[in-house]
């Protein structure tokens, strides 16, 4: 496995593993063990949240159903979650230029639009998935990957007393800081 193929396949199915948007949090922990709390969105309010697998981020709402999903590959690995010990990641080599992105999303039949650039930065955005993908323009000739995700999936979310009757054990157990 290596991470370029890990990145081409979320540009093209919108997925890293079990981690997409829209996805049920206790299904992705029965297969990837708890997720590292990173804390909350809002200080005020514990949902949403964001946890991590490594350095794949996601966002959850209070119904415990992933938002969004993003691929932070902007040190020289990525660690992702592994299926075969819950509790290990797989660490890989991930400094990749936008010319190795865009031929392994091309060898994938991906389709791909690029987004407007600003200072220091280019991106694109897969189709129909929307996956974007941002890079440093400054490290170089051939932009450098820093991140790639998804934006917030709109699901309809259950109502806060449905969601407390439904996660009465405070599923998962915050950490304190």
């Amino acid at each position: 496995m290596e991470a370029l193929d890990v990145l081409a396949a979320f540009g093209s199915t919108g997925r890293v593993g079990l981690l997409h948007p829209g996805a049920r949090l206790r299904t992705v922990v029965g297969d990837y063990g708890m997720p590292w709390d990173i804390g909350r969105i809002n200080l005020r309010h514990r949902w949403p949240h964001l946890y991590s697998y490594g350095d794949v981020e996601l966002v959850v709402c209070r119904c415990r159903i992933i938002t969004s999903v993003t691929v932070q590959t902007w040190r020289r690995t990525v660690e992702l979650p592994s299926h075969a010990q819950s509790d290990k990641a797989i660490v890989l080599p991930a400094r990749l230029t936008f010319t190795q992105v865009t031929g392994a999303l091309a060898a994938l039949g991906c389709q791909w639009e690029l987004l407007k650039p600003i200072e220091g930065q280019s991106a694109l955005r897969t189709l129909p998935q929307r996956v974007e993908f941002t890079f440093e323009t400054d490290d170089g000739p051939d932009p450098v990957l820093h991140v790639a995700g998804t934006w917030a999936h709109d699901h309809e979310c259950m109502p806060p007393e449905v969601v407390d009757a439904a996660f009465a054990d405070d599923f998962p157990p915050e950490q304190a800081d």
